[in-house]
């Protein structure tokens, strides 16, 4: 089957597990814009996040994510880079982050099936 309704290959690493919040998310290297940005994660796996945003990104730019710490009720900052940017027709931008290989193991401190997914 072809045409716009199919969908791209699925070429990510490691499960997705849906998982929608708000985070922080600091532009390392801005071109233009604000240099922190409100975004709305929606899925989350253990090399990376799904997310949308009213705010264009391009693909190689650094961010640095400010993410919920399970361990002490605290914040974790994760680093990252921007694999795609979409515009999603005026409803803001699709945009997905590869967290660093520093970074991909268990990001917010718990076990189980969501350490799993991280």
């Amino acid at each position: 089957m072809t045409g716009p309704t199919m969908r791209r290959a699925e070429r990510r690493r490691h499960p997705r597990t849906f998982l929608q919040m708000g985070l922080r998310c600091v532009r390392l290297d801005p071109y233009e814009g604000d240099v922190v940005n409100r975004i709305h994660m929606i899925d989350l796996s253990r090399s990376g996040i799904g997310a949308f945003t009213d705010k264009s990104y391009y693909p190689g730019q650094r961010v640095m994510l400010c993410l919920p710490s399970a361990r002490k009720r605290g914040k974790r900052y994760v680093y990252g880079t921007v694999r795609q940017c979409e515009n999603e027709r005026g409803s803001g931008y699709r945009v997905g982050i590869e967290f660093d290989d520093l970074c991909t193991g268990n990001w917010c401190g718990v076990s189980g099936p969501v350490q799993a997914a991280a």
